[in-house]
């Protein structure tokens, strides 16, 4: 993934008119985090949960994915964050994460930026 490309997340018809005002809070915690990385805007990011047939459990990986995000940064880059480039992988590393990929190799940054993104993802999953 280039700098210049976004991560694509629309792909099936819009199946909720409308979230809860909690979902929308973390949506708005989440797009915090990962907004500046995405190449989409907070309503088109919202959107992207109005799709699912399950969005509280989607935003509830998201949420997830923040936290691992967040504690990656503050444990190994002492709060520093990367190039956008970098960004994005970690965003996409992530993604991986969530949907069941633990082959380190597959996810698309270095070994052990697998390893710790992983294990930061394990410790809040199992919170």
């Amino acid at each position: 993934m280039t700098d210049s490309e976004s991560i694509d997340l629309s792909r099936s018809p819009i199946r909720h008119d409308s979230l809860s005002a909690d979902l929308l809070e973390q949506i708005l915690a989440v797009y915090e985090v990962f907004g500046p990385f995405l190449g989409t805007t907070l309503e088109q990011f919202e959107i992207t949960f109005m799709r699912e047939s399950s969005p509280e459990q989607e935003v509830a990986v998201w949420c997830t994915m923040a936290a691992a995000w967040l504690a990656y940064h503050e444990q190994f880059l002492g709060g520093a964050l990367e190039p956008v480039v970098v960004e994005k992988k970690l965003i996409a590393a992530l993604v991986s994460i969530s949907s069941g990929v633990d082959d380190l190799e597959a996810l698309g940054v270095p070994v052990d930026v697998g390893r710790k993104l992983l294990a930061c993802y394990d410790s809040i999953s199992e919170e």
